[in-house]
């Protein structure tokens, strides 16, 4: 029995199948980044009699909890928790975004900037053990973007 011991040229068949696969592959991967980044870009804008409405009604919310924060029948932390939630369902209503489920790094991909500082602002005093925030600060600029929404 004869043994060949020639080895076959590096390419000895054609590269235009390799070159098509990796085109294709890198065209899927442009494609899904592209959806991602569309899916992610929010439309806040909205009819001006709801917008009203809606402006009204949370920034009625933030005058009960400041009620509740000047009367003592609150403390710092769980205002900052019920500050939170108030921005979150106000963006809600307006976007049917349900920010309520959303960490701040989610939050940030969303691009309104506002809301995003907002957030990062209320994490410290939202989570730590004593809350060192400056509540009455972020009362006015929580309003500030309620009042300023379009």
């Amino acid at each position: 029995m004869q043994i060949n011991k020639e080895l076959m040229p590096m390419f000895s068949y054609t590269i235009i199948p390799v070159i098509i696969f990796f085109l294709l592959w890198i065209g899927i991967i442009l494609l899904l980044l592209w959806i991602k980044k569309k899916k992610k870009t929010v439309e806040t804008k909205t009819n001006p009699k709801k917008l009203y409405t809606t402006k009204e009604k949370y920034l009625r919310m933030i005058s009960y909890l400041e009620k509740e924060i000047d009367e003592n029948k609150i403390n710092n932390r769980k205002a900052f928790q019920k500050l939170s939630k108030i921005i979150r369902l106000f963006v809600y209503e307006m976007t049917s975004i349900k920010l309520q489920n959303y960490s701040l790094d989610e939050i940030k991909t969303l691009n309104i900037e506002e809301l995003s500082q907002l957030v990062e602002e209320y994490y410290d005093p939202e989570f730590a053990k004593y809350s060192k925030g400056d509540l009455k600060k972020s009362i006015e600029k929580t309003k500030k973007v309620i009042e300023l929404w379009k």
